[in-house]
């Protein structure tokens, strides 16, 4: 249905393959945790937080992946290099996910990376995200370190209101990408609230089209930044919203999407898994005939 002008590329990234052509591998699911407000954090300084509470999450979340099979990530987000190094050592050991290390200073962000050397994870972790304000430091550190995956997110506040600069920006960032080491790039087309949804979803598009690059973004933001929305109150509206906004990406496209906290995962999992189904049946019709783990042949049992 979609055609490009690029051959697109396919990652597998500790046994989760992210890429290729629509409707070929799953949508691959990356939840956040220990994000800013997340309940299970006691102090995002120092890291303390509940594990039980967040082991219960994780496997949550790893269950709906293989109700769905749609493939999942986990996306560690790090305040500290305190916090970078306790929550990298737990994800480490409390699932098999591919692990994204998510870092909100350059501090933490060259903790992590140690830490992951130091646990010799390094073929199942990205770094999110590289982006034009990323320093030095931190592509000496993935150099050092070995990393071969990273998230590049097409983030200025020119390309905000532009998918055309979101490409520009691509352009001038893989070089230096490359020249770090980094061989699966995954592109994060950035959503930073309602407006900037449908430039996201637009470049997505184009970037598969003009590189070849496994695309997607971060939709759950258009509806996190919906102050209105907030100030309702109203989980279930909230979650239909957060549903909507994921797929959307989808539709046009996307390879992955970043869905917000690993807690959503119990219905935008099965929204995700919709449209992945549908999109297998035209695979079909093209004489394709998807692996039998797609959420073509899950959605069916998927509620039985």
């Amino acid at each position: 249905m979609f055609k490009f002008r690029k051959e697109q590329m396919t990652f597998e990234i500790a046994g989760v393959k992210v890429g290729g052509y629509i409707g070929e591998n799953p949508t691959v699911m990356i939840g956040s945790i220990f994000y800013k407000g997340d309940k299970i954090v006691k102090d995002e300084q120092s890291g303390e937080f509940d594990q039980e509470a967040a082991k219960r999450l994780i496997a949550k979340t790893e269950e709906m992946s293989r109700r769905t099979g749609l493939p999942a990530m986990l996306d560690v987000v790090c305040t500290s290099p305190d916090s970078a190094e306790k929550y990298l050592r737990f994800a480490s050991e409390a699932t098999e996910m591919p692990l994204l290390i998510d870092c909100v200073s350059e501090e933490a962000a060259v903790k992590g990376l140690e830490v992951v050397k130091d646990l010799g994870i390094r073929e199942r972790v990205i770094f999110n995200s590289i982006s034009p304000e990323t320093k030095e430091p931190i592509y000496q550190k993935i150099r050092e370190v070995g990393l071969k995956s990273a998230v590049v997110l097409t983030f200025s506040t020119k390309a905000i209101i532009s998918s055309k600069e979101r490409i520009r920006l691509l352009e001038d960032l893989i070089p230096k990408v490359e020249a770090a080491g980094i061989e699966n790039i995954l592109v994060d087309t950035v959503v930073v609230d309602i407006s900037t949804l449908g430039l996201a979803c637009k470049a997505v598009y184009e970037v598969k089209d003009r590189f070849g690059y496994p695309a997607g973004c971060a939709a759950h933001n258009a509806v996190s930044s919906w102050k209105a929305l907030r100030k309702k109150k109203d989980s279930l509206l909230t979650s239909v919203c957060s549903s909507v906004v994921s797929v959307f990406p989808v539709v046009v496209g996307a390879d992955f999407v970043l869905y917000g906290p690993i807690k959503d995962a119990e219905y935008i999992f099965p929204a995700v898994c919709l449209i992945d189904a549908a999109y297998g049946q035209i695979l079909m019709e093209e004489g394709k005939r998807p692996s039998i783990s797609h959420p073509r042949f899950k959605i069916a049992r998927l509620y039985a």
